[in-house]
């Protein structure tokens, strides 16, 4: 969420006539995050949020709204995607796929606690056991094996010699899961579900934003990259309080068959190995510059961290206990 398509009044103001919320208040860019535009767009009757997607094509975005819509239905916490008056999700600013949404209430979370953690281990589990019955829905993992293989010589440079080793070795290793997560349960997972995708009020949650990293995948990956955000300390270990409230909160919900817990090891292993490739790539793309080349990178060393604290120690007794 950042600003890289910048919007004039003009523009916006003809953006905005399309629906029927009453006319333009106010709206103001947001500058965080990495991948998208973002903007805050007050109506007379409406807050939203326009989202101008930098890096996918215009035919992936009936995905996200499709997904979005769904779980709405659903009555899932998240932003339900918005149509004009001619009913359409999808719009083009300036060459690029745009969509509308309703701006949830609340604010995301600086830090984490076990009371939050369990809450977001209950809803993902709420989650996944929705779309693992949406099967007219499908993307592929843009971010998969292949990926990673492809960039390892492009990100060498950023890792400390005595650490490249360990990343051409993760890579590797996570293979292994990747050829394991086919026959492990499965649907669309989230991709991405960090504390600052998560809004709050207080300690109630209002709802999961930025589904744009989602795809179908296996559920314990999803439950993997949101445990490693939600409850790792500061030296990469995972807090046992934090696991272990958002795991059973999880379960509660959604039981971890055997096969799920047998790879608990190599899938927080590999949901770490991709957010280091992420924000590594990250690093990339600023270096080699363009339109599209993140404003700022968050440090990769924080998953690298994450990495061989769960190399080390996986910390089973969080799970099996």
């Amino acid at each position: 969420m950042s600003v890289y398509t910048k919007l004039s009044l003009k523009e916006m103001q003809k953006f905005t006539s399309q629906f029927d919320f009453g006319g333009l208040k106010d709206f103001k860019g947001v500058e965080a995050g990495v991948e998208n535009t973002t903007y805050f767009v007050s109506f007379e009757r409406c807050e939203t949020v326009l989202q101008i997607f930098e890096e996918q094509n215009f035919h992936e975005i009936p995905f996200f709204i499709k997904l979005n819509k769904r779980l709405a239905e659903d009555e899932m916490p998240v932003a339900s995607p918005l149509m004009n008056r001619s009913g359409a999700f999808v719009f083009d600013l300036k060459g690029k796929p745009a969509a509308l949404f309703i701006r949830l209430p609340g604010n995301t979370l600086k830090s984490t606690d076990t009371t939050n953690c369990a809450c977001i281990g209950r809803i993902l589990g709420k989650m996944h056991l929705k779309t693992q019955a949406y099967l007219d829905l499908r993307r592929e993992n843009h971010r998969w094996n292949d990926w990673w293989e492809k960039n390892v010589d492009r990100v060498l440079d950023f890792i400390d010699p005595s650490h490249q080793s360990i990343l051409k070795d993760q890579v590797q290793r996570s293979k292994l899961f990747v050829s394991k997560s086919i026959e492990l349960p499965s649907g669309i997972i989230h991709g991405d579900l960090f504390c600052d995708n998560a809004m709050f009020d207080g300690n109630q949650l209002t709802g999961i934003i930025d589904f744009y990293n989602s795809c179908n995948g296996a559920f314990i990956f999803d439950l993997a990259i949101a445990l490693n955000d939600w409850c790792s300390e500061q030296d990469g270990r995972l807090n046992p309080k934090k696991t272990r409230a958002f795991v059973s909160n999880y379960q509660k919900i959604r039981s971890l068959t055997e096969a799920e817990m047998s790879v608990w090891d190599i899938a927080l292993e590999t949901a770490a190995l991709r957010f280091w490739m992420l924000r590594l790539v990250a690093l990339a793309r600023k270096r080699e510059g363009g339109p599209s080349a993140p404003h700022h990178v968050k440090d990769p060393n924080t998953f690298l961290n994450i990495l061989l604290a769960r190399r080390n120690d996986p910390q089973w007794e969080l799970v099996k206990n």
